[in-house]
């Protein structure tokens, strides 16, 4: 027999959809085949950094017709605890990543060492052979946003950053758990007269 879930499931039908759907607290309104498949496929999907909520979902082992959630994946497999790069996303384990065993770490546990000097190149605008660098050229500050006692906090990032996701998981791992938020600097757009 399968699990039940946690909380009660209002499911509904969608005009010139087949089948039942229901609100997900966190990924929305999905059917409830889309679902099932999230809860079977998140143990494996998880090492990519997707549907980590799905692990161990009440409502998920209902329509997958599981008797319990699986355990939780160690926190070890998420990219947040485990020592990877976050702006390339390599952690030595990974096939194709040129990296054998432990990696080293630079500025906090944040970024590889080939990614910092990367970054450096793109700083002073050439790299060793005096060419205009083309890897991580989109580097750009941001600024960010993060809740701390209660008082939201808006700061300019200090390091250069290649996307917003890289910065979201820069601050998780320098301890801003708590709620981070990220926006590029403000466009000011002239009123109509």
């Amino acid at each position: 027999m399968a699990a039940k879930p946690d909380f009660p499931v209002t499911y509904f039908e969608q005009e010139g959809a087949p089948g039942k759907y229901f609100a997900c607290a966190h990924y929305g309104t999905m059917s409830v085949n889309a679902c099932a498949r999230n809860f079977t496929d998140a143990p494996h999907s998880v090492k990519q950094g997707r549907l980590q909520r799905c692990i161990g979902c009440s409502v998920g082992a209902t329509h997958a017709g599981v008797d319990a959630p699986p355990a939780a994946s160690p926190p070890s497999s998420s990219i947040v605890y485990r020592p990877a790069c976050v702006r390339c996303r390599r952690d030595g384990r990974t096939q194709g990543s040129r990296l054998v065993g432990r990696m080293r770490l630079v500025r906090g546990g944040t970024i590889c060492v080939s990614c910092f000097n990367r970054e450096k190149e793109v700083v002073s605008g050439a790299n060793a052979k005096g060419a205009k660098p083309r890897k991580w050229s989109g580097l750009f500050f941001s600024s960010v946003t993060y809740v701390t006692w209660s008082r939201a906090v808006v700061q300019v990032h200090p390091d250069p950053v290649v996307d917003r996701i890289e910065l979201a998981l820069t601050m998780l791992r320098r301890g801003h758990e708590r709620g981070v938020a990220w926006s590029r600097p403000p466009v000011l757009i002239p009123l109509e007269a």
